[in-house]
């Protein structure tokens, strides 16, 4: 922990003070957990940020993170006087008795409280959801800043792959874009992943984009939308990603004939090596259907060509219908999935010359926000 009380009940801050003052005080000042009150111990590594730790087999361990890492312990510093820098009010480490709890830092704005929790470790989906409902049950809003991972070090439009407890953390601008926001505590610079776009399972596609600590405000700056040469990038990275899901499906499917989305394909006379640019298009809402949209958008073809139709004329019993037989649970969003998927290809969509101009359809619908509304 990086905070105790002294003999007078003051706080004591030891990344404050330079290593000699500290080996100083050490020898003259008694230090005690402001939680249970025990004396606890002054710690003045060479590797890691001067703190406390309890004596061995004290009951109060439990509730503190005995162990953190350097890297844990040197963000939890930098924000505290980042956000002390921008005048807010701010507490390192309190201990919330009533929720048992005790966030990284408690922020007060504007009489509202907010629990910042810098995470640098594996965190289970239990563990977050005890700590996050604690403190949204008690009027408290939980923000949690996830450590960069290491291997994201490069900027720029890429695929990316998101953790699940990670793509928790997601938000949405006014606008709807939905991005990510993380700090790296070894280079003192939050890294935002914009305008994320779901592929499948942990893979995204986004632009990621740094911006220094002393640049930073609070709360967060929004990203803006890509523009529409970027979204080019952003296509063919998912069409690349299409393609390999069509050849891995190809290799490895055990069902043959009976695989549905091959099937579809010969039905269709669907070229596996060079699917058409209108199955394995990104939607909004698409994550409500638990299946590559290539896979599904083929399907989705093939119960259409039965019913002598094309997608943007199915009716609401018929997506029904289609999600049923393809065991996905029927919801607003995995509906309004399909209903995206009619729109965008029904405006995209000329008599007799076919589909035209997808991949602009898709921007349009996915970022070009001002152009829809």
């Amino acid at each position: 922990m990086l905070m105790a009380y002294n003999e007078q009940r003051q706080i004591f801050l030891p990344y404050q003070y330079s290593r000699e003052a500290l080996q100083r005080y050490r020898r003259q000042m008694k230090f005690y957990c402001p939680q249970c009150q025990q004396p606890v111990q002054l710690k003045i590594g060479k590797y890691n940020i001067p703190h406390f730790a309890h004596i061995a087999n004290n009951s109060c361990v439990q509730l503190f993170a005995e162990g953190e890492s350097k890297l844990h312990l040197q963000g939890k510093v930098q924000l505290f006087e980042w956000l002390r820098k921008l005048g807010y009010k701010v507490k390192l480490e309190p201990y919330l008795q009533k929720l048992s709890q005790r966030p990284d830092m408690l922020l007060i704005k504007e009489q509202k409280q907010i629990a910042i929790e810098f995470q640098c470790s594996t965190i289970s989906h239990e563990k977050w959801l005890m700590r996050t409902s604690g403190y949204e049950n008690n009027s408290i809003q939980p923000l949690w800043l996830f450590q960069t991972p290491q291997r994201q070090s490069t900027l720029g439009i890429q695929k990316i792959s998101i953790s699940p407890i990670m793509q928790k953390m997601i938000i949405a601008t006014a606008q709807g874009l939905a991005y990510l926001v993380t700090y790296d505590a070894n280079t003192t610079r939050f890294i935002y992943w914009t305008n994320l776009l779901h592929v499948h399972g942990h893979t995204f596609i986004g632009k990621v984009q740094e911006l220094t600590i002393h640049k930073q405000h609070f709360p967060f700056y929004e990203p803006k939308s890509i523009s529409k040469g970027e979204f080019h990038l952003y296509w063919q990275l998912y069409k690349k990603h299409c393609k390999q899901f069509v050849y891995q499906r190809l290799l490895h499917s055990k069902n043959g004939v009976q695989d549905t989305f091959l099937r579809s394909c010969y039905e269709l006379r669907f070229a596996l090596t060079a699917m058409p640019d209108y199955v394995g298009v990104p939607v909004k809402d698409e994550e409500a259907i638990p299946m590559f949209s290539i896979e599904w958008q083929t399907i989705l073809h093939y119960f259409c060509c039965r019913l002598q139709i094309v997608p943007h004329e199915l009716n609401e019993g018929n997506i029904r219908s289609f999600l049923i037989q393809q065991n996905v649970e029927v919801t607003n969003q995995s509906v309004q999935a399909i209903k995206n998927y009619g729109m965008v290809l029904a405006k995209s969509y000329k008599e007799n010359d076919g589909f035209l101009d997808i991949c602009e359809q898709v921007y349009v619908h996915l970022f070009a926000i001002a152009t829809i509304y």
